[in-house]
């Protein structure tokens, strides 16, 4: 009875163990990711503010990348943002526009007023301050865990 009751305990040890590595290597795993996707999310950035440039589509993929490999502790966080920017892209295809040819005092021609309701309420669910503290989050788990400062939150760094 004691060996077996050892033998299980032993086993309890190697699952512990291996769930442990197993949650390291899927945060190194984060944060080598993070630092590759660092100066792409940096030019998306300073991209986006150039006239002509539509970053969405782009942006939302990076975001879907570093969301799929997010540990457990920031990957909520992810989601906030990833949804709220899926949000968005969507209302956008759907309207049949981009963000450098919509203006919403004139949207464009063929989008309708239920469309631009549509991109008005998920620029304003972007720009929410539940997706800023979700955005802040990771900016701060980046810093703090991966010694990774994106430059992205409204609290800088």
């Amino acid at each position: 009875m004691r060996r077996a009751h050892r033998a299980g305990a032993v086993l309890l040890g190697l699952v512990l163990v291996g769930t442990l590595t197993s949650c390291a290597s899927r945060t190194d795993q984060y944060c080598d990711e993070l630092r590759t996707q660092k100066q792409t999310l940096a030019d998306l950035a300073a991209e986006s503010g150039r006239p002509g440039k539509d970053v969405l589509d782009r942006t939302l993929t990076v975001w879907q990348d570093l969301r799929a490999k997010a540990p457990g502790d920031i990957e909520d966080e992810w989601q906030t943002l990833v949804f709220a920017l899926q949000g968005l892209v969507e209302a956008f295809h759907k309207a049949g526009t981009t963000p450098d040819r919509y203006t919403p005092a004139s949207p464009p021609a063929g989008v309708s007023k239920q469309e631009a309701k549509n991109l008005q309420d998920a620029a304003a669910e972007l720009a929410s301050e539940r997706v800023r503290a979700a955005g802040d989050a990771v900016e701060q788990h980046a810093r703090d865990v991966c010694k990774v400062d994106l430059g992205l939150s409204s609290q800088g760094g």
